[in-house]
């Protein structure tokens, strides 16, 4: 399963790049080109990894020519695209003189507009006029009665009504949350990794012992709070005195989120894995160079029971 993986990945970089990946049709450990690829161009010309009796070029080579080819071809690309100028914005002179405002007169109260006069040339004119009431006609003795003229009403600039300040509330903060490893979260966990001493795996062998770890009866977690933060894997041991124990063989927290409760949140979900794998009993391994995480494990009433002991071993050509 790792393997399909590696290779599914390895054969997506290559089409990204317009390349074809190439891998041995051996299936049996040690013979020929077992386990190796090459990687040609569009046209099926060699660029690496292809000779004259088979495949050469491993998993990581390959990958290593896909990521420095990806790179230098970003730069390049860079440095040839042109800085964009911003141009000032244009204001049409048109556009200032609608924005004043129009002040037209007042008519005299009693007044007809054009389309009132057009109306009354519509209905014929003198007969709309003698069809107006009369004016009444003034008392004997009396003086003719005036009309009232109303007063112009005077309006009063509106003013705007003031804006409404907006409050700047700071935005919510990301819930943590614990979730299974998967494979496509390799990138994240190889710079969480390297924050460790001596350690140098990559994005490849990280994707593959997900796998491995998952198939010895074991498991990885990752806390996530805006990206990935910390993780926490785990597996099983048959043991002769103690029987079937769990062990965790990594914790560890980013430096910048440490002593937030990330940690024990990790070892909660592994807990439970682990009961449910059938485990009684479980024992941390704790780095030596990490400090204050010896007193972290205590905390949680684990005891020191052993000292650990390790070594590298040769690896098989």
């Amino acid at each position: 399963m790792a393997d399909e993986t590696i290779d599914q990945k390895l054969r997506d970089m290559a089409e990204h790049r317009g390349f074809k990946l190439l891998k041995s049709r051996k299936r049996k450990p040690g013979s020929g080109d077992y386990g190796k690829f090459g990687l040609t161009d569009a046209q099926g010309a060699a660029l690496l990894g292809v000779g004259d009796e088979g495949l050469t070029a491993r998993a990581e080579d390959i990958e290593a020519y896909l990521r420095k080819g990806a790179t230098s071809n970003w730069k390049a690309s860079a440095e040839a695209t042109p800085a964009r100028h911003q141009q000032p914005s244009k204001v049409r002179q048109k556009d200032k003189e609608d924005d004043k405002p129009v002040i037209r007169p007042r008519r005299p109260p009693g007044s007809s507009g054009p389309a009132q006069s057009r109306r009354n040339a519509a209905k014929g004119g003198a007969a709309a006029t003698a069809a107006r009431p009369a004016s009444p006609a003034p008392e004997k003795g009396g003086k003719a009665r005036k009309r009232k003229v109303s007063k112009p009403i005077r309006r009063h600039a509106l003013e705007p009504e003031p804006r409404a300040i907006q409050s700047s509330a700071e935005p919510a903060p990301v819930a943590l949350a614990v979730r299974i490893a998967k494979p496509s979260d390799a990138a994240d966990l190889s710079g969480l990794l390297h924050q460790l001493t001596a350690v140098t795996i990559d994005e490849l062998g990280i994707a593959r012992n997900l796998e491995k770890v998952s198939e010895a009866r074991g498991g990885t977690c990752v806390a996530e709070k805006g990206g990935i933060i910390g993780c926490c894997s785990w597996t099983t041991a048959q043991t002769l005195q103690h029987g079937l124990m769990g062990r965790i063989s990594l914790l560890l927290v980013d430096k910048r989120h440490r002593r937030q409760g990330i940690a024990s949140a990790m070892l909660d979900h592994a807990f439970s894995a682990l009961i449910k794998a059938g485990c009684s009993r479980v024992e941390v391994m704790s780095d030596i160079e990490i400090s204050n995480a010896h007193n972290f494990f205590r905390t949680l009433k684990f005891e020191q029971t052993s000292y650990r002991f390790a070594r590298d071993l040769p690896v098989k050509g």
